[in-house]
């Protein structure tokens, strides 16, 4: 989140801790020490449903207005309860058994997309919060994800959990989950104002070029983005 934000959210993106890993995350469903990582599960849905749209808080706020950020979280949820075929990307974070964040991943011809439903859009975010969602949509449908690529879409960590090696052990997950896959690389998109790049770079990932049009700063309210890759 940007540090002009008099108010943050609830849920941050990639907030690990300082100290050295120890959740190599080799076995996907095995915990070690506090941190449990595994897929999304019918009770997350309106946890995860929270999360992420906290983790795209700027984006979402620009998109609907501060006003509804609320409805947007409960019209998320309602999308992703009946998005049953998407929910393979996503993953939770447990933290001595309590939901502290989640991710979301994708790779090579997942192109399946949310039940997007735009009469409901309009009866939780009005005529014009809907046009924002569909702009903001738009801005990101162009990512081309490789054969030999993992995508990861979003990292969103609770705020209560802060500083406890949540974001690094849901990244370490991502790594794992492309190298079951044969991938050779992750990369990411984030903003350049974005304090996460120095988290994501100590992870290991390295700026491979800036990117953003009028369009991306119309739709998202930040016209200029980093592209992060991780060879693996």
């Amino acid at each position: 989140m940007d540090s002009t934000k008099t108010t943050e959210p609830s849920a941050v993106t990639f907030q690990p801790g300082t100290t050295r890993s120890r959740f190599q995350t080799a076995a996907p469903e095995t915990e070690q020490g506090p941190i449990q990582i595994r897929k999304m599960e019918p009770q997350d849905i309106e946890f995860t449903g929270r999360i992420i749209v906290e983790a795209f808080h700027d984006k979402v706020e620009h998109a609907v207005g501060k006003s509804r950020m609320e409805d947007m979280t409960q019209l998320f949820t309602k999308i992703l309860r009946r998005s049953t075929h998407l929910w393979h990307r996503y993953h939770v974070a447990m933290y001595e058994g309590k939901p502290a964040g989640a991710m979301v991943i994708k790779f090579h011809d997942d192109n399946a997309i949310e039940d997007f439903q735009c009469c409901e859009t309009l009866s939780h975010v009005g005529c014009w919060g809907c046009c924002g969602i569909l702009c903001m949509l738009f801005a990101f449908t162009d990512i081309s994800i490789g054969a030999a690529e993992c995508y990861v879409d979003t990292v969103g960590v609770d705020a209560d959990y802060r500083g406890k090696g949540i974001g690094k052990a849901l990244m370490e997950r991502a790594d794992s989950e492309a190298r079951q896959r044969g991938c050779t690389s992750v990369f990411l998109w984030v903003k350049q104002s974005n304090r996460a790049v120095r988290l994501y770079e100590r992870q290991g990932f390295v700026i491979t070029h800036p990117f953003g049009t009028w369009f991306t700063g119309f739709a998202t309210g930040c016209r200029d983005w980093y592209n992060m890759e991780k060879k693996l």
